[in-house]
């Protein structure tokens, strides 16, 4: 798991970028997770540790734990979740090789993980085999692909379909709907990969559209010099559809969606 593959990078932008993150979409990141009071809990990929501090918000009795590979991230996640007086076993490690034993843990978690690896067989082989029997992984992803605005517009499709094939240079913009087949294949039982649709529209909904389109826009306009940069690209049309997808919120018809993935397995 090479920390170069993570295509959003691990300044500081991106670092507060991801806290935000897990503010924003705090509700879907929690969704269907219901653990133990005291269960034993792993993030693979765990960033800043955005994530741990939301679920030790809702569950304070957890006992957490996290793991990157990007050494600058866990010192971010340790001094973040200090300022919350929340303690976690964090450590720097490849997600194929973590260095726990077997049984370690009640649950695992990888939020937008998947995403970023080519291929998450060994990731999830590795998560497979520090579960304790009995134990879960819970994972949250999303399908790029199914970013759709409305009315139809060319010009955004274009912009948006550049970024959906600049992201699988790195990663897999299309991973929520293979959790499934993934989960099975390493090993997990009882999966289930179910669909969480999102969805704004105006005009009472504008408000939701505006925020939403930001929060895209953040890890999507670093991208626009490397989107135009490719080959056959028109930056001309890029930069208008970039323009046109950030006053979406300007039209009384304008709506946006796409479909995000609850993935669930159990170790035998």
């Amino acid at each position: 798991m090479d920390e170069h593959l993570y295509i959003h990078g691990t300044g500081e932008a991106e670092q507060l970028r991801l806290i935000r993150q897990a503010n924003f979409l705090r509700d879907l990141i929690l969704d269907g997770f219901v653990p133990g009071p005291t269960d034993r809990v792993l993030e693979i990929g765990c960033g800043v540790g955005a994530v741990l501090g939301q679920l030790a918000k809702v569950h304070p009795s957890l006992r957490l734990a996290g793991v990157d590979i990007a050494e600058a991230q866990i010192r971010t996640a340790q001094g973040h979740l200090q300022s919350f007086e929340l303690q976690a076993d964090l450590r720097v490690a490849d997600a194929t090789r973590l260095p726990w034993p077997e049984n370690s843990f009640d649950r695992v978690v990888l939020v937008w993980v998947v995403e970023h690896l080519k291929d998450s067989r060994a990731v999830l082989r590795e998560a497979l085999r520090v579960l304790r029997p009995g134990g879960t992984i819970h994972l949250t992803e999303t399908d790029y692909a199914t970013l759709r605005t409305s009315p139809p517009d060319l010009v955004v499709r274009e912009f948006l379909d550049a970024f959906v094939a600049h992201f699988n240079r790195f990663g897999d913009a299309h991973a929520g709907p293979r959790i499934g087949p993934l989960l099975e294949q390493v090993g997990f039982v009882g999966v289930a990969n179910q669909m969480r649709g999102i969805h704004h529209w105006c005009p009472s909904g504008r408000q939701g559209i505006r925020s939403f389109c930001n929060y895209l826009l953040e890890f999507m306009k670093p991208e626009f010099a490397a989107l135009a940069a490719q080959p056959g690209a028109d930056a001309g049309r890029l930069s208008e559809g970039l323009d046109r997808f950030e006053r979406l919120a300007v039209s009384d018809e304008a709506s946006i969606s796409i479909s995000t993935y609850k993935g669930f397995g159990r170790k035998p």
